[in-house]
């Protein structure tokens, strides 16, 4: 397969890419948590316009998922992987 792009591109650009995330309060150790959504979005804005769409539908994916180790639902952000990672290396994760 050919490289369209010089080696020194691959260097200089990095692609931010933000998931919904959701702060979650557990009956787990540490028991406060940031969670993760597999879907990204190109903009900030755009996964926020996917919260404010979808916000029930999100609560509810995240009651089904986490089941009856979830005690609630604290907060959704639009974040990048490596901002929720500080988050929850600060929560004791």
């Amino acid at each position: 397969m050919l490289d369209l792009f010089p080696f020194s591109f691959y260097n200089t650009c990095m692609i931010k890419a933000f998931f919904i995330t959701a702060l979650v309060h557990t009956i787990m150790t540490p028991d406060t948590g940031w969670l993760q959504w597999t879907q990204s979005y190109a903009t900030k804005e755009a996964c926020h316009e996917v919260i404010w769409k979808d916000f029930d539908k999100i609560n509810e994916a995240i009651k089904n998922n986490m089941g009856m180790k979830l005690v609630g639902i604290m907060e959704l952000r639009c974040m990048t992987y490596d901002e929720a990672l500080k988050l929850n290396v600060e929560l004791g994760h």
